[in-house]
């Protein structure tokens, strides 16, 4: 990573640790908005799938095994072990469980995934939704391989996993969808990616949609993304959550960014 992104990183975190409310939703008008901080990200209740998530994700960590890696986004491929994907890939509990809670209460019947990694955000997301269909895009067929393993012996099954190039694939599998509901995007961590996948997926979006942006304080190019994708016409409000960012597509809703700590 540059040396002007680490500290950017450094500058964002003192920022959003000194500005970001934790307020267990009071300040917040929209009921609807209320609701999901209030009781979404400040519920410390353990669902009954997690423990088994987070079993896999610790078999993970403990991983030697070496993976040929494809990374279309950064253009390093190469060899790495299964422990240092884990750790350096997937998404922290506390963020995955909080998408959980998300997700189930949404309901969302089509959810698209950008960046699978190891499947464990695709597993909480899975068993969020059972009955929603799930497609999911990774670049490398190793990981894509270990992802599978995750689901199976998860046993989810209601996820579809296209592997390749995302810029290449997005598109045409879009072409067959009617509708996203719910989207994740954790992919190619630049500027301009971001920004065209976020405006392929917004093509398919409808009101009800929520879209997720990770690593928006990745970098300085992220930065610079996310803050384009909430300023979209289409956006109405969003939380900046630091790790991730959430846009909220609801007319009914009143213009406003919030950034929140959780």
């Amino acid at each position: 990573m540059k040396l002007t992104d680490g500290l950017y990183r450094i500058g964002a975190y003192l920022r959003h640790y000194l500005t970001a409310g934790n307020t267990l939703g009071h300040g917040i008008h929209s009921p609807k908005l209320y609701y999901i901080v209030r009781f979404l990200f400040y519920d410390n209740n353990a669902y009954y799938c997690f423990h088994d998530i987070e079993k896999e994700r610790l078999r993970l960590l403990r991983a030697s095994k070496m993976l040929a890696v494809d990374d279309y986004g950064t253009g390093m491929s190469g060899q790495r072990t299964i422990a240092y994907i884990a750790d350096t890939s997937l998404a922290p509990a506390r963020e995955a469980q909080l998408l959980f809670r998300l997700v189930n209460h949404i309901k969302p019947a089509v959810i698209v995934e950008l960046g699978t990694s190891l499947g464990i955000t695709t597993a909480y997301l899975a068993k969020a939704a059972p009955h929603a269909g799930i497609i999911t895009f990774e670049g490398s067929h190793a990981i894509a391989e270990e992802a599978k393993k995750v689901w199976q012996n998860l046993k989810v099954n209601n996820t579809t996993l296209i592997c390749g190039n995302i810029d290449d694939a997005l598109p045409l599998q879009l072409k067959d969808i009617e509708k996203v509901d719910f989207a994740l995007i954790d992919a190619n961590h630049t500027e301009e990616a971001t920004l065209r996948y976020f405006g392929l997926l917004l093509s398919k979006c409808h009101e009800n949609s929520i879209i997720v942006i990770d690593d928006i304080h990745n970098s300085i190019e992220m930065n610079r993304a996310w803050n384009k994708c909430r300023k979209n016409p289409q956006v109405t409000s969003s939380f900046d959550l630091y790790g991730m960012g959430m846009l909220f597509l609801d007319k009914q809703l009143l213009p406003k960014h919030y950034t929140l700590r959780i």
